[in-house]
């Protein structure tokens, strides 16, 4: 049984990848939790394609191996890159990328090294470096680097961890110079971020300790800070099961203007989501129906009476 809670992205994290291009129907897929990671959900139950449709129209669809592991992608829905193809090696790391233009010419690429620890991104076709990031153990070190064309480092940033990978420090680096620091403390429960600010000389310009966010277990909630002033811009509220039932969206006057309400059925599964952006007067409301194996099936959208239906076809392996 499967349990299923919808996401919190973080805005600040970093891909180590290119960015994809997710339409609804996927995207919607992709904001299910299935209990655990895509690729080890997919490899456990033998899923070899997916494919997205927005009502019979073709909107996306994923090939996988027998690892779980993205190795064809084809977004119909998107203009500039229709195709994706990946590689893997030996120890199921992705080794290469390539991207399609909509007329399957080839549009741009990557390639991965893996080189004392760190994973290496060069550029296809001319292999110029493009990105660095790895691991330092046992010090919980995070490096992550970025390059022009010309191979100068334009971007660096250094994260700190403790044992359990939680933030302690954060440095950014750009141009070669210190840009900006950010300090992580927990306390009581509270999580609180000091934030260091440098000019082009790398002279401390200001700094300000501010609450990020701070949580509430006996009452099921998780409350999120906007800033120095510890005003509140989003409220989550989760069941016994710590699924996420409501979030609540405010205005720098405290003052509701965005609310989603999550139903889920006796397995745990996401049943209905309700929308709405009452300074727009709008409302979306989406349906989820599973099939006998628990697998999402369709998802019904409608948004102040117009309605759509995304469906979701798999095949084995």
């Amino acid at each position: 049984m499967n349990r299923i809670l919808i996401l919190i992205i973080f805005a600040s994290q970093i891909a180590f990848g290119q960015s994809k291009i997710q339409h609804e129907p996927e995207r919607l897929f992709n904001k299910l939790d299935l209990g655990k990671s895509t690729a080890e959900f997919i490899k456990e139950h033998k899923i070899k394609k997916i494919t997205f449709l927005r009502d019979t129209l073709l909107s996306s669809s994923i090939e996988f191996d027998r690892n779980g592991n993205s190795v064809c992608e084809i977004g119909m829905e998107n203009n500039s890159v229709r195709k994706s193809l990946r590689k893997y090696d030996n120890q199921n790391r992705e080794i290469e990328t390539k991207y399609f233009n909509s007329n399957e010419s080839f549009r741009y690429g990557y390639y991965y090294k893996f080189e004392d620890g760190f994973r290496v991104m060069y550029k296809l076709k001319d292999s110029l470096l493009f990105r660095k990031s790895g691991i330092i153990k046992p010090e919980n070190i995070r490096i992550y680097s970025e390059y022009d064309e010309d191979g100068n480092l334009i971007l660096k940033n250094i994260y700190t961890h403790d044992n359990d990978m939680k933030y302690l420090l954060e440095t950014r680096f750009q141009n070669n110079r210190l840009y900006v620091q950010y300090r992580y403390e927990y306390l009581d429960n509270k999580k609180y971020v000091t934030k260091i600010q440098y000019d082009n000389n790398g002279t401390k310009l200001s700094e300000k300790r501010h609450l990020d966010e701070q949580e509430f277990p006996t009452e099921n909630k998780l409350n999120h800070y906007r800033d120095e002033n510890e005003s509140i811009f989003r409220v989550d509220s989760f069941d016994k099961n710590v699924n996420l039932v409501k979030m609540e969206l405010f205005e720098n006057d405290n003052k509701l203007y965005r609310l989603e309400i999550s139903n889920y059925n006796s397995k745990g599964q996401l049943i209905k989501v309700i929308k709405e952006n009452l300074k727009r007067d709008l409302k979306t409301e989406y349906r989820y129906f599973y099939n006998k194996q628990n697998r999402i099936e369709t998802i019904e959208k409608e948004t102040n009476g117009n309605k759509e239906i995304f469906r979701y076809e798999y095949k084995m392996f």
